[in-house]
């Protein structure tokens, strides 16, 4: 089975080891003996030719205690693991600790000390064996480091992967709280999402620079081909080039500063920066188009959030438990997935744009501050049951012109009982003149300046529809004693021509 592993490996281009391989199936253990700091161990035959073995666990996985020691004394105290071992007479060489072999031996104390033959590290097989303590060194001829393998060794103070390691798995290395530095070698050809992750003093991340399919810039791990982030720190600074944030990214960083996304990034993956702890206002690139799931769950991101044209979808629980006040959906984004705005205790405002056709269950859930709807749909999108639940039936609810009755009659939107029909959402913005104007500067934070028409006036409305500033007979507009936010203003010629523009305003 090893074998045919490492030819998987072998055959599979850099970077593409995909879906991540199992060792093997548990099948009960062949034998144990006392290594010589007297605890017993669990060994596996897994070769009989060439007499080597797995180090392994004495019991089925229990999905109950979540054990694989049910019935079994744990190895307790500082241990010394072998690198050979005899059964009836016959020599074997360890070369595998199996997946969960250890899981939640808790009791074992002192340093990790991994045989030198050992070239297969499994799932879970030192998982919540927090007491080890000092530096943890792979041993040279290790090839693979499964998922979760180290996870929770929290006393550690040190990692050394070896110039053998070919992938390493998701959550490898979590919650190894005292290092403050990381670096992988040129052998290094696969990197699962999240294979360092809440290691929260972690600052330095560093690649060998021989390394084929990875590089390291700000303290962040990104691949080669298509610039994407792998795995950052709480030092990261997103480079300029960069194209895509990737999963888990950015996942438990405890960063706490402003976050800034350049203008280079087109995609977000899935729990990108979940649990991250980034302040202020969120502003996403002008050419994102697509944020999965997670990307934000339990983000600190406060103020209006603006989700760029171009978005076509967003994963559920995307923005889930976020502090941001204004939501404005784009044009290019049609259905809301499941829970994506779940208990959003701080939000005011949601503004959704006309080609939105479904709102998942849970996507305002317990938006219980919600005062707002601004819908530009002409067809009431289809709604789930539990969308808006906890969120008060008798907020405005603008829709266009010519469409309460529908509403009125549509399933859950019915509920609502002070519908607003609004002009502002019944024409899209540019759509009432072919006249091709400019407002600069967008975003502003003192004056905006409207180039390529005669302004006879100009009417400013804030989130919730309200009419905050008219000027007249001026191409100027003075925004500067505007709250931040996000607002629509109406421009109208000398001939009574009239359109839309969108406008930030910035502090």
């Amino acid at each position: 089975m090893m074998v045919c592993c490492l030819m998987i490996l072998a055959a599979t281009s850099y970077g593409q080891i995909e879906p991540w391989i199992y060792y093997s199936p548990w099948t009960g253990y062949d034998f144990s003996t006392e290594c010589e700091t007297g605890q017993t161990l669990y060994y596996r035959i897994i070769d009989s030719v060439n007499y080597e073995v797995a180090l392994t666990h004495p019991a089925p996985y229990s999905y109950v205690t979540l054990d694989f020691w049910e019935g079994f004394d744990k190895p307790t105290g500082d241990i010394v693991f072998p690198s050979e071992v005899t059964h009836e007479g016959q020599t074997y060489t360890v070369t595998v600790i199996d997946d969960g072999a250890f899981r939640q031996c808790s009791g074992m104390t002192g340093s990790l000390i991994i045989p030198n033959t050992v070239t297969f590290i499994g799932y879970y097989a030192f998982d919540c064996c927090y007491r080890f303590t000092g530096a943890l060194e792979i041993p040279d001829g290790v090839t693979i480091i499964g998922r979760m393998a180290f996870n929770s060794m929290n006393e550690i103070t040190s990692v050394s992967i070896p110039n053998s390691v070919v992938a390493i798995g998701e959550k490898a290395f979590a919650s190894f709280w005292k290092i403050t530095a990381f670096s992988i070698p040129e052998s290094v050809t696969y990197l699962e999402p999240g294979f360092i992750w809440a290691c929260s003093k972690l600052v330095t991340l560093e690649v060998d620079e021989n390394n084929p399919v990875y590089y390291s810039e700000s303290n962040a791990v990104i691949e080669r081909e298509t610039k994407k982030l792998v795995q950052a720190t709480k030092t990261t600074v997103i480079p300029e080039d960069i194209t895509v944030i990737g999963a888990m990214a950015f996942e438990a960083v405890e960063n706490k500063g402003n976050l800034v996304i350049p203008q280079s990034v087109i995609s977000i993956e899935d729990e990108a920066f979940k649990y991250a702890h980034f302040t202020g206002n969120l502003n996403l690139p002008e050419n994102l188009q697509y944020i999965g799931k997670y990307a934000f769950y339990f983000s600190y991101c406060t103020g209006a959030l603006y989700i760029p044209d171009g978005v076509s979808f967003i994963g559920e629980y995307t923005f889930t438990n976020s502090g941001v006040s204004e939501i404005h959906l784009p044009k290019s984004l049609k259905t809301i997935e499941w829970n994506t705005f779940y208990n959003c205790t701080r939000l005011e405002m949601v503004e959704i744009q006309s080609e939105v056709d479904s709102i998942g269950s849970g996507v305002f859930q317990h938006c219980d501050r919600l005062n707002c709807l601004k819908v530009h749909c002409e067809v009431p999108p289809e709604c789930w049951y539990s969308a808006f639940s906890g969120v008060s039936r008798d907020i405005p609810v603008h829709i266009p012109v010519g469409t309460l009755a529908d509403y009125q009659s549509a399933p859950y939107w019915n509920e609502f009982t002070n519908f607003i029909e609004d002009g502002l959402m019944s024409v899209d913005e540019n759509e009432a003149s072919h006249i091709q104007i400019s407002v600069y500067p967008n975003p502003a934070k003192e004056k905006v300046t409207i180039d390529g028409i005669e302004v006879a006036e100009v009417k400013v409305y804030n989130a919730l529809g309200r009419v905050v500033k008219t000027v007249r007979n001026s191409n100027e507009i003075n925004v500067a004693g505007l709250a931040e936010g996000v607002y629509l203003v109406r421009i109208t010629d000398a001939k009574g021509v009239s359109q839309t523009e969108r406008i930030m305003v910035k502090r």
